[in-house]
């Protein structure tokens, strides 16, 4: 059920932000860049969590106006150590792209919700259960984000995401984020060329 459920949610969240009315007229696709660094935590538990602890990590991000919405890139990072022997640790790397909206909610406070997709890459210490120290899968997740602008183009930012990684057994992992971000204007030639 938890399959079906989260992404229905999700799904219905970022519709029902696409269609309120958002404060004043869109930005142009490209007409800016935000980038946005995080720290971040594994808080559920799940099956993982039996033979690893945790993981905490980081992320970094950039996104930027794209048609109904905005497009974004990034990578995140994470550690995983073992609650007991005999599994190794293993470092996971997280690259994707994703789509998503949002609304203002008066001149500093934002809300965003967003798809993403990639891929998930975990480095073991040592070789393991298929005698490789290496695996690379799938990953399909959603993202919701608050964000309150003190000043100028800064921006502090909390999130909570979702990622299901297709290993074979499938690993469902949620997080908690947070971070700063940063916007700034395209230049002239960025925004020609991505046009």
């Amino acid at each position: 059920m938890e399959d079906v459920r989260f992404p229905a949610l999700a799904a219905t969240a970022i519709f029902l932000l696409g269609v309120l009315p958002a404060q004043g007229q869109a930005p142009e696709p490209f007409d800016f860049v935000e980038v946005r660094v995080s720290g971040t935590q594994n808080v559920h538990r799940s099956f993982v969590h039996e033979f690893w602890e945790h993981g905490s990590g980081g992320e970094l991000a950039a996104a930027t106006p794209f048609y109904l919405g905005q497009a974004e890139a990034g990578i995140a990072l994470h550690r995983y150590r073992a609650a007991a022997p005999p599994v190794p640790d293993f470092d996971a790397t997280l690259l994707f792209a994703g789509w998503g909206v949002g609304v203002e909610a008066g001149s500093r406070l934002r809300l965003d919700g967003g798809l993403r997709v990639g891929n998930y890459r975990m480095r073991f210490e040592e070789a393991a259960f298929t005698g490789s120290r290496n695996e690379s899968e799938l990953a399909l997740g959603a993202v919701a984000r608050l964000s309150v602008r003190p000043a100028g183009p800064l921006r502090v930012h909390v999130s909570g995401s979702y990622t299901k990684v297709h290993t074979f057994n499938r690993l469902k992992l949620w997080y908690l984020s947070a971070g700063l971000a940063y916007r700034f204007s395209s230049p002239g030639w960025l925004k020609s060329f991505l046009r």
